[in-house]
């Protein structure tokens, strides 16, 4: 049986270079020489008490995925705090990760003492519904549609 375990990035400053890679080639058409960098967005997450704040999480040891607590997703600002950059490593999907990352915000944004938290997904919206996560609503974003999801602190 695998081991998960999560942490804040502000502890784990040694997988940031990992990091910057695996945004670079999951995002690249975000993260690029042309587009935004992944390495000073990653750095502004090196929070431990505000936001933006990053989480990471490990399988075996082994650096994971990434997610993180911020003031605003997609460019929406109605609504705070949120959890965006959820990047699970490709060949470790299906196994949890996911999942402990988004109960570790769930802790982190309670530990800051907000009472709900918000997310923007078009792809992963299995994976909130499956941990009780409520679609409040359906909006466009860059031409696709994105679902709002929210949860109780």
């Amino acid at each position: 049986m695998s081991l998960i375990t999560t942490g804040l990035l502000v502890d784990h400053t040694e997988v940031l270079s990992d990091l910057v890679d695996l945004f670079e080639s999951e995002w690249a058409d975000w993260y690029n020489p042309r587009g935004a960098s992944a390495r000073a967005d990653l750095t502004e997450r090196l929070e431990r008490n505000r936001l933006p704040l990053g989480i990471v999480a490990f399988l075996d040891g082994k650096l994971a995925g990434t997610c993180a607590l911020t003031v605003t997703s997609g460019g929406l600002t109605e609504r705070s705090p949120w959890l965006g950059g959820l990047l699970v490593e490709p060949n470790l999907r299906r196994r949890g990760v996911g999942l402990a990352l988004l109960e570790r915000a769930k802790v982190e944004a309670r530990r800051l003492e907000f009472a709900r938290l918000h997310a923007l997904t078009a792809e992963a919206r299995a994976l909130f519904e499956r941990d009780g996560w409520r679609l409040a609503e359906n909006v466009e974003v860059g031409g696709v549609w994105h679902g709002i999801y929210v949860t109780a602190l």
